[in-house]
């Protein structure tokens, strides 16, 4: 989707400005690339080290001399499982790890203070270490693809997170916790088995891309209309029936997708919105008289049933 194009674009523009202009994180590295072996035989000058996809199995406990290293691109590996010692690279800003065959992550992985970036998508995992509410300056947190059937509590101290895709995984539910994650603009949750969300969700106050399509969801929380930055709202594939009236005061709102829900009707309180402009409701129960009252709510909408 066109939406999710440009958060990509987005999440590696911002990360490019946190390791200060790096113009190869979007090719997966650093053109300068040294082997692991010709990194550890200098760990004091190291500060990238582009380890993808050269078949490794492993890393070793001496990883950790790499004191001043930023950036560690190790994604596109055979690794089943991580050095403790990974946890004192306390420099570390990105930390790619995807499309592995991890199984687990270092208790200790809270010990990163200064990590912004953890990528960890297609990996086996099958949970998030609690020490990860410690990276108190991680900003984007990709790991769709996982295993995950819940999330720790402790991941609702991450305040200064912006970007967070758990999708594709088999989360049931959320922490409550989650809610107080006040710098949220991106999140993608689709894909999961996810049955109810937490009810302070509308503290989400910042959130502009929010994804649940995929889950088993019957009803959203009325706090919703309090994500008052939200632009585009992804619902499609749940078991939705209605719509809450508090959908009529997310203001910014252009595009809401619902298709594939047994929805009769939407609510009259979206004809509030003046900057919605996409609605997507194919496969549901509209009759042709609620089909022809969201016409005429939504002059402004093109409406797809």
């Amino acid at each position: 989707m066109r939406n999710r194009l440009i958060s990509g674009f987005f999440i590696l523009f911002v990360a490019l400005h946190l390791v200060q202009g790096n113009t190869c994180l979007a090719q997966g590295g650093p053109h300068i690339s040294f082997s692991l072996a010709q990194a550890l035989g200098q760990p004091g000058r190291i500060t990238e080290l582009n380890l993808r996809g050269q078949g490794l199995e492993l890393l070793p406990p001496s990883v950790g001399q790499l004191r001043r290293l930023r950036l560690l691109f190790a994604h596109e590996n055979h690794l089943r499982h991580l050095p403790e010692d990974l946890t004192q690279l306390d420099s570390l800003r990105v930390l790619f790890l995807n499309k592995n065959g991890l199984l687990d992550l270092p208790p200790n992985l809270g010990k990163l203070q200064r990590l912004r970036q953890l990528q960890i998508e297609q990996n086996v995992l099958t949970e998030l270490p609690p020490s990860i509410g410690d990276l108190d300056s991680l900003r984007f947190l990709m790991s769709a693809y996982n295993n995950f059937t819940s999330l720790p509590e402790q991941l609702g101290r991450l305040a200064k997170l912006e970007y967070c895709d758990v999708s594709h995984n088999q989360l049931l539910f959320l922490p409550e916790s989650v809610s107080a994650l006040g710098a949220l603009r991106y999140v993608y949750l689709n894909d999961n088995k996810l049955q109810s969300l937490p009810a302070q969700l509308g503290a989400w106050t910042k959130v502009e891309e929010l994804n649940l399509s995929n889950n088993q969801l019957e009803e959203l929380p009325a706090s919703i209309g309090n994500c008052q930055n939200l632009k585009v709202l992804i619902l499609s594939g749940n078991q939705l029936k209605k719509l809450p009236k508090s959908l009529g005061k997310l203001h910014q709102l252009e595009m809401l997708i619902l298709n594939d829900n047994q929805l009769t009707a939407l609510p009259r309180s979206l004809s509030r919105l003046k900057r919605l402009k996409t609605v997507i409701v194919k496969q549901n129960a509209f009759t042709a008289e609620t089909r022809r009252q969201a016409e005429t709510d939504l002059p402004g909408a093109k409406l797809y049933f």
